[in-house]
């Protein structure tokens, strides 16, 4: 897969789910890949670039278990209640070691997604998941 198409993807799926929600659902993102060596920030978009890049692994601890490249598969997703702030709150696995990373740094999960637009705006996110499977 291209890096280059899939940060469309994830932009695209982005700005619908923000379109449905009246608000950004997620305001960071990144695209990190896992080797023997460790983690490796390929891409990063939002307003803390310096902040996360320095605190990125206190800020991955509340998804730390599912970001396992033996065990994920592309498509695989994963959504942690306990990433507040900075924390992320959510991966997709796009497969060869790669993940994609999510955060809202105003909201937690849980209030993201008590909101009844939710349901609406998650059909984005798997689709996002699926165009990772291949």
């Amino acid at each position: 897969m291209k890096m280059e198409k899939a940060q469309e993807w994830i932009k695209e799926a982005l700005e619908k789910m923000d379109s449905v929600m009246g608000e950004p659902v997620f305001d960071e993102w990144l695209i990190a890949e896992k080797t023997a060596a460790g983690w490796t920030i390929l891409k990063y978009e939002g307003l803390r670039k310096e902040e996360c890049l320095q605190e990125f692994h206190s800020d991955i601890t509340a998804l730390h278990d599912t970001l396992d490249p033996a065990t994920a598969l592309a498509g695989d997703f994963a959504f942690s209640h306990e990433g507040f702030g900075s924390g992320f709150d959510a991966h997709i696995c796009m497969g060869n070691s790669c993940f994609v990373l999510f955060n809202n740094t105003k909201k937690n999960t849980d209030e993201i997604t008590k909101s009844p637009k939710w349901m609406q705006a998650q059909i984005h996110f798997a689709t996002l998941a699926e165009h990772f499977i291949q």
